[in-house]
């Protein structure tokens, strides 16, 4: 499992393009991550009207991803295994469960939870269909969840390099909540990094197009960066005065 900035990093190595197993599609994409560690600088639009820098430190672990975001005060890390849930750390608060999740990073609609992108490891997926996303072919692919924060998510796969270019999040109902999407890639070495991602949230009883929306971009780097894995210890982010 990946971070949303590693799930849709795509390794420039083309597979098949054809009839696909969805839940192998989806582990393709799981697995499709950066060799190297990763170090970026950004902007994280909350809204349209302003701006919060940002860096994003990714290191690649042999059973595990972990994913640091920083913007003032706000520094959360997000941990992936390879197999399992993701778990998330504040600094300051300690491990995050439950509704504690969905908190919003920096005021922005990119919540925690979905930071993960824990619906590509939830079960039994479906392919049902084709579509173009970003001028790409892709895969449509329909995930459910139990006891999840959305009940169903719709993911649109790339078909020549299994990377998530877009999702849409559905409630019980069957009314749309929320959406992610890349707006652009740069390409680094031999991988394509997103250089720009959208988070929508629709309001209830809204149909998209309504949404409220925040965008993050990605404007510099190192990727190469060879982050100390001390620099990732959930024990830094352990609860104040622990």
């Amino acid at each position: 499992m990946k971070s949303f900035l590693a799930a849709v990093a795509m390794a420039l190595v083309a597979l098949p393009v054809g009839a696909e197993d969805a839940a192998l599609l989806l582990q393709r994409v799981t697995e499709n991550r950066p060799a190297k560690d990763i170090s970026l600088k950004g902007r994280l639009f909350p809204t349209r009207e302003k701006f919060v820098p940002v860096e994003i430190l990714l290191k690649t672990l042999p059973a595990e991803t972990r994913t640091i975001y920083r913007g003032g005060a706000t520094e959360l890390l997000v941990v992936q295994p390879l197999h399992g849930a993701a778990k998330y750390y504040l600094k300051g608060k300690g491990e995050l469960t439950g509704q504690a999740r969905l908190g919003k990073l920096l005021d922005s609609h990119f919540t925690f939870y979905d930071l993960a992108l824990p619906y590509l490891r939830w079960p039994d997926p479906k392919l049902v269909g084709e579509e173009r996303s970003r001028g790409r072919d892709c895969h449509l692919v329909e995930v459910t969840g139990t006891n999840q924060p959305y009940a169903r998510v719709k993911l649109w796969i790339d078909k020549e390099y299994a990377a998530m270019l877009r999702a849409e999040a559905y409630n019980e109902n069957g009314d749309p909540v929320r959406r992610f999407s890349v707006s652009s890639f740069r390409k680094v070495d031999d991988i394509w990094i997103p250089g720009g991602m959208e988070a929508a949230f629709v309001p209830a009883g809204q149909a998209l197009p309504a949404q409220e929306r925040s965008r993050l971009e990605i404007f510099d780097g190192n990727y190469d960066a060879k982050l100390p894995a001390e620099e990732f210890d959930e024990r830094k982010f352990a609860p104040t005065g622990n």
